[in-house]
């Protein structure tokens, strides 16, 4: 496994962690994005795509948090 695949995989779980603190399904956050596909959201959570970073500051907004809180992922 390379290093980015297993920052996407770290950052992925702790995007899925961030989401079900909030109590958030990806299907709540597929649908108050808008804009990309229902199976994106799983698949950066399973670290399986690079996202942009518009992706996540979209992601992070509906999750009511801020960028860098999403990607602070020590």
């Amino acid at each position: 496994m390379t290093d980015k695949q297993r920052f996407l995989k770290k950052l992925g779980k702790h995007i899925a962690k961030v989401r079900k603190s909030k109590g958030y399904s990806q299907d709540r956050v597929f649908l108050e994005t808008e804009g990309f596909s229902r199976s994106t959201v799983s698949r950066i959570e399973k670290g399986q795509v690079n996202p942009e970073v518009w992706t996540l500051a979209r992601i992070a907004t509906t999750l009511g948090i801020s960028l860098s809180k999403l990607l602070d992922i020590d």
